[in-house]
């Protein structure tokens, strides 16, 4: 992925935005994990809505916002499976952020999934699994934000948030069966 979480906070600030740059990347990957695709228009009233800006992006975010959406198609479709999770890093945020910050992403995630009206009817058991999964990362919060081990267990987290992501991108965007072709 090419966009990393510090730029993305700074012009979220710039921009005055109401949501993390976390939960608009967990908001879209699920929207697109689900099937669904946004025309760029579409997308931009879509992001405008989640962030709760009171008006359309100005060019520097509406650009932004674009490269985002790209960057997490192309990381979801990508074959080299080089999707990530948007957090931030070690050196931009201390534990408690960046365990908020995942959960933030899975809550957003599956608002997107839900929002993206593709789910009718029955949704495979897999990919079941890991929505509830990624509903119980919604609430992840630590109790002892001194304990050493948060930081592996984040990092188990958020791998597993990884994981999870793709497994619903590639159940629910499974390739239409070939056609036979009469010679």
């Amino acid at each position: 992925m090419t966009i990393e979480f510090s730029a993305a906070a700074d012009l979220w600030l710039e921009s005055r935005c109401y949501q993390t740059p976390s939960a608009l990347h967990g908001w879209l990957t699920g929207y697109l994990a689900s099937g669904a695709r946004l025309k760029p228009a579409d997308w931009l009233v879509e992001a405008q809505e989640y962030l709760e800006l009171e008006d359309a992006p100005e060019a520097p975010l509406q650009s932004f916002l674009q490269t985002f959406y790209d960057d997490v198609l192309v990381g979801l479709s990508g074959e080299s499976m080089e999707f990530s999770v948007l957090l931030p890093a070690d050196e931009d945020a201390d534990i408690d952020e960046q365990v908020e910050c995942l959960a933030q992403w899975s809550k957003g995630f599956l608002d997107g999934f839900g929002a993206s009206g593709q789910i009718q009817g029955k949704v495979p058991e897999d990919v079941m699994e890991v929505l509830q999964d990624l509903d119980a990362f919604s609430q992840a919060s630590l109790d002892d934000p001194q304990d050493p081990q948060n930081e592996m267990l984040y990092l188990e987290l958020a791998e597993h948030a990884r994981v999870a992501a793709l497994t619903v991108f590639y159940g629910m965007n499974k390739a239409a069966p070939a056609t036979k072709t009469l010679h």
